[in-house]
This record gives structure tokens, C-alpha cells and sequence, in this order.
């Protein structure tokens, strides 16, 4: 589980994010804001139609609010800049990523504050992506969000509820780049919500070959 990562900039700049989890393991980010709320993190400000929260107990989206301090550090850089990456977990050594692209940093970052936050969507596959090392390939979070919809689906189709969790997933997603939009000139931050978004559309187009795949495996063993 990541505790804490560290990226270099090619300028030289080096941003560091700690994270803090409950023993349920849901996601807690330190000092988001010191004071003042962005409008774009809001809990009504785009909320998506399955959310369950009530603004006047949650006035801030969960995802947006972890995102908020990403998106200030990054708001000027591109998708395509190149960092360095170290990455501090629990009882493990931490180890260094090179020249990964920034919006792929930002995925991870995306993916942690969906799925181990505290959004009552994410909430409902978190078991499975909680499972996946950091920093995963795309051919793995597919692979992930199989495992999140096997048990229940019928030879590899997808039932109604399934069905409108994924819908829920892509309003997620849409709705947090129309927040993302609004902070920033550089892309890396928005495009980071991209990558999830697309990855979740290709699972809907693809979740009876993916989860045959899972199957398969299953009776394997």
C-alpha cells in the first residue's frame, strides 16, 4: 500500500505527497488545503447523479479534495514531461520508477483517490483495485475491474446493476475532468482522469472477453 510518493521534475523541482490510511485502508491525504475551498471541489459543483453524500454533511468531493493538491502542484505541466518516481510503502522497501510520463503518474494518483477514498461509487470495486501494486499496467486494472464483476455476472455478461455501476464510473470520471478542466493551462492533471475514463469505457466494451479470461483462470486453478 502507498504511503508516500516523491516525483523530480526535469526542471529539477521535487513535489512530495504523503498519504494516510485508516485501518479500513480507506485513503486519507495530509494538509490538503490551509485554508479555502476551489469552487471546482465542491461537492455540488458537478456531483455526480449516483453520489450518495449530502452536501451539508460532505461539502467537498472526496476525489476532487484528494486530487486538489495535485492539481495545484501540476496545473502548468504536460502530459508528456518525464519524472522520476520514488515510491514509499508499508513495510516494504521503496523502490524508483524513471522516465515516466506525468500523466501516467497522475493515473495512479487518480485511481488511488477513487477507488481508496472515501466516493460511494469507487467505494463498490475497492476490493479489487486495493489488490494491484502500485502504479499498474493498463492490461491490469482491465484485469482488476473483471475480477470487481465476475462473481456476479452470468458466462461473462454483465447484469443490469453492473451495467449502471459502469455508467456510475464513467459519470465519475467525466464529471471529475469538467472539474479538472477549470484549474491550470498544463494538461498532465486532466489527463490523468482521461486514462481511467478510457480504461472504464474499454472494460464496458470488452467485459465478457475480460471476464472469460478470469473464469477460465479460476477453473484452471
Amino acid at each position: 500500500m502507498i504511503q508516500a510518493i516523491t516525483i523530480h521534475l526535469e526542471n529539477g523541482t521535487k513535489l512530495h505527497w504523503d498519504f494516510e490510511f485508516s485501518v479500513h485502508g480507506t485513503m486519507r491525504l495530509t494538509n490538503v488545503f490551509l485554508s479555502g475551498v476551489p469552487e471546482w471541489i465542491k461537492l455540488e459543483n458537478y456531483q455526480c447523479p449516483a453520489c450518495t453524500l449530502d452536501p451539508e454533511e460532505s461539502p467537498t468531493c472526496p476525489v476532487a479534495e484528494v486530487l486538489g493538491k495535485y492539481a495545484h502542484d501540476l496545473a502548468d505541466h504536460k502530459s508528456f514531461e518525464k519524472v522520476k518516481v520514488e515510491v514509499f510503502q508499508k513495510d516494504q522497501q521503496p523502490f524508483t520508477l524513471s522516465n515516466v510520463p506525468l500523466q501516467r503518474v497522475v493515473g495512479e494518483l487518480v485511481r488511488l483517490a477513487a477507488f481508496q477514498y472515501e466516493c460511494p461509487i469507487g467505494r463498490k470495486i475497492k476490493p479489487a483495485m486495493a489488490e494491484l501494486p502500485p502504479f499498474p499496467t493498463n492490461d491490469e486494472i482491465l484485469e482488476a475491474f473483471a475480477r470487481a464483476f465476475a462473481e456476479e455476472s452470468d458466462d461473462g455478461e454483465l447484469n443490469s446493476d453492473e451495467v449502471a455501476l459502469l455508467e456510475d464510473l464513467h459519470d465519475l470520471f467525466g464529471n471529475l475532468s469538467v472539474r479538472l478542466d477549470q484549474v491550470g493551462r498544463g494538461d498532465a492533471h486532466l489527463n490523468g482522469v482521461v486514462i481511467l475514463h478510457s480504461l472504464s469505457v474499454l472494460f464496458s466494451l470488452s467485459a465478457p472477453e475480460l471476464i472469460g479470461r478470469i473464469n477460465l483462470d479460476v477453473d484452471n486453478d
